[in-house]
């Protein structure tokens, strides 16, 4: 069978590029053949908020490492690579590719391209864990919501990445509980397709001998001198443990604070990125699908969660240290959704502070958590993935 992935495959995002390459690895170790369409989206141009270097990084990744197809910025350009490469499906996602932010990107997630065209009976189209990441499809206006509906009852199978997600489709777009099912983000899957070897150029870093933390840019901005001194106190407690301390930064910057033992250089490639991940001893810090690489790769981690949209005045708490104070704001949290129900739901806090927690404190939890429980989770996600991709390619 010949599939066609679309999704956000080329932003200066590691987690899309991870996405995108570990969908077509699993499709392929089933026998298909497998491209992934290659959307390119505002000309191309880079991500003003990443890095140069960086943005290069992840340009060829989505050029070079993923096997893609001629370029297509447009349904009609999508229509015409679909039938070049004579798929039979075209998957749509992962990542928040049904975000409503941009109404013709929507049109494009839902395959409005192909309905009433020659291809509609040929091609089956499957949502592949696709999230929406908003408060709800209310501003669509009444058509755009019953072209997004009509659109979904032809899809030949519909999972969503999350309960949110689920919910704000079948309550706004839907109108019934049409949709179901809830298939686990591909990145589960990685560990098993990652084949390159871990490089970098410490050689006082080695494999479970060292924590990884991510920050914000700019961390050192406000209270520049309470943070590094945080960070010292955290890089004592992993030191004492005879480990390092490794600052692994996001696309978008470096947090600017002193104290780490080693600080990972741009250009990150996305597969060394989840390397890195992977051979920690344990990982602080921010963003989903580094929590979803942890998972993946049997890693401890603590989730400072960036997705709660807490209001200012929630920040301040945190910054006091009453952050338990603020979990019923986090129900829109990808984190929270992905860590509900699973036992590791203690491993994140609401908002990108590290404050009102001891360094002391995170690395005991993090030496608490069990290897085998974190596998165990990861395990279950992925027959659950398997088994809902299997009948949806029937």
């Amino acid at each position: 069978m010949r599939i066609g992935i679309l999704t956000y495959h080329n932003p200066c995002n590691f987690g899309a590029n991870l996405q995108a390459y570990a969908s077509s690895r699993y499709f392929e170790s089933l026998g298909h053949t497998v491209k992934v369409i290659n959307l390119i989206l505002d000309g191309g141009k880079p991500t003003p908020r990443c890095q140069e270097s960086q943005n290069a990084a992840h340009h060829h990744f989505s050029q070079e490492v993923l096997k893609v197809t001629s370029p297509v910025s447009t349904g009609e350009e999508i229509l015409q690579v679909v039938k070049e490469e004579q798929f039979d499906v075209v998957a749509i996602g992962a990542d928040a590719v049904w975000n409503k932010k941009n109404r013709k990107r929507l049109e494009i997630f839902y395959a409005q391209w192909l309905w009433g065209t020659e291809l509609e009976e040929k091609v089956r189209v499957i949502a592949l864990s696709p999230a929406f990441m908003g408060n709800d499809y209310h501003d669509l206006t009444s058509n755009e919501r019953e072209s997004f509906r009509n659109a979904l009852l032809k899809f030949h199978s519909i999972n969503v990445r999350d309960t949110w997600t689920r919910d704000a489709v079948n309550r706004d777009i839907m109108g019934s509980d049409y949709i179901k099912t809830i298939n686990p983000d591909p990145v589960f899957l990685l560990h098993s397709f990652c084949d390159e070897e871990w490089q970098h150029d410490a050689s006082q870093i080695t494999s479970k001998q060292y924590y990884a933390i991510s920050l914000p840019k700019g961390y050192s901005q406000q209270l520049g001198s309470y943070k590094s001194q945080w960070i010292r106190k955290l890089k004592a407690e992993v030191n004492a443990r005879g480990c390092k301390l490794v600052e692994l930064p996001i696309p978008e910057g470096y947090s600017g604070l002193d104290g780490f033992d080693y600080v990972v250089k741009y250009p990150i490639d996305p597969l060394q990125w989840f390397l890195w991940l992977k051979n920690a001893r344990g990982f602080i810090g921010l963003r989903f699908h580094a929590v979803v690489s942890c998972i993946s790769s049997g890693t401890p981690f603590y989730s400072f969660d960036s997705y709660s949209n807490l209001p200012k005045w929630q920040h301040y708490l945190n910054l006091l240290g009453y952050h338990k104070s603020d979990r019923t704001w986090a129900y829109k949290s990808k984190i929270r959704n992905l860590l509900e129900g699973s036992g590791f739901e203690s491993y994140r806090r609401n908002g990108s502070q590290v404050f009102g927690l001891s360094p002391r404190k995170i690395v005991e939890i993090l030496e608490s958590q069990s290897e085998a429980q974190i596998l165990a989770f990861r395990d279950e996600c992925i027959a659950t993935f398997k088994s809902n991709m299997e009948k949806a390619i029937k």
